[in-house]
């Protein structure tokens, strides 16, 4: 009897130690994984302050271009044990000239031209629909009705059978005499020699406008048999941009002519987008640098510092 009862003691005994052994063995695991996890958990939080410190960087570099536009210096920003280190890079080859633009000066017009079909619902109006204060207020010169683009030497054109689709590759009569239904953009800049009001003449069968640098100046609009406009139009010394809108949009006659009449002009074509700024990227990387994580993030902005976007790059 006494020795069952050592036996059971004894058994007693050593599941007591084996269960004593298992909770040490759960408790040393949590106890790693929590180490682990803290470990985890502070590379982590590491990782994510040097992120947000380098793009502390890139912003503070931001503001300083904004403010001082030549100042390619950044000066070091120090967060707890981080430092952010920015600079301003450009990536060559960004802001090569636009080589359609250019022309040899006095050269004429750049053309644009379009055609419509009579199912447009601008096209054969009744009763004859009257002017409109701008081209751009329609979709006519719309790139899904351009056809082909040209230089034309100059727009003293027929005023009363004009049709200058007849005969070419974009004919299409729609049972009609002649290619109807068709607009024009043309497109130049002219060279004044000095400031000064500059007469034209512009005839047309049926609607036109003149804009300059962006605003009608003269308007000619609506549908209407052949009629002409002579006035002044004043430019300043030096380089305007001048483009004529035209639009035949009724099966009867067509007809456009414009001339400046007053001599010294030097008309160089110039198509959309000659002129304007280039649009060079700026570049910012920002590397910030801490104990236990590196990130390193890039800006890439337009040439006025706005319109930015980041993306991180390898340390």
């Amino acid at each position: 009897m006494k020795i069952l009862k050592s036996q059971n003691g004894a058994a007693a005994l050593i599941a007591s130690i084996v269960v004593s052994a298992g909770m040490l063995s759960i408790v040393l695991s949590v106890l790693l994984i929590s180490l682990n996890m803290k470990e985890s958990l502070n590379a982590f939080m590491s990782s994510t302050q040097g992120f947000y410190d380098a793009e502390s960087g890139v912003g503070e570099a931001l503001m300083q271009l904004r403010k001082e536009h030549n100042n390619y210096i950044f000066r070091d920003i120090l967060v707890g044990d981080t430092t952010s280190t920015s600079q301003f890079f450009d990536i060559p080859g960004e802001c090569a000239p636009i080589p359609e633009c250019q022309f040899v000066p006095g050269s004429g017009w750049w053309g644009e031209y379009f055609n419509y079909s009579v199912n447009h619902p601008d096209m054969e109006v009744n009763p004859y629909p009257g002017p409109t204060p701008s081209p751009l207020d329609h979709d006519w010169y719309w790139d899904d009705y351009k056809t082909h683009e040209q230089i034309d030497a100059n727009l003293e054109l027929d005023t009363s059978m004009w049709f200058p689709y007849d005969g070419t590759e974009w004919e299409d009569k729609e049972g009609f005499d002649h290619d109807y239904h068709f607009g024009m953009h043309w497109r130049a800049k002219v060279t004044a020699p000095a400031d000064a009001d500059y007469a034209y003449e512009l005839a047309s069968d049926d609607d036109s406008w003149i804009m300059k640098d962006g605003l009608v100046v003269v308007n000619n609009s609506g549908t209407h048999a052949a009629f002409t406009k002579i006035g002044d139009i004043f430019l300043a010394e030096g380089d305007s941009v001048v483009e004529l809108y035209f639009a035949e949009r009724h099966v009867v006659e067509s007809g456009f002519s414009f001339k400046f009449t007053t001599p010294g002009l030097i008309i160089t074509p110039w198509p959309e987008g000659c002129g304007d700024d280039i649009e060079c990227n700026s570049h910012i990387e920002s590397t910030a640098i801490g104990e236990k994580a590196a990130r390193k993030a890039r800006y890439t902005c337009n040439q006025n510092i706005g319109n930015c976007t980041w993306s991180e790059l390898i340390p």
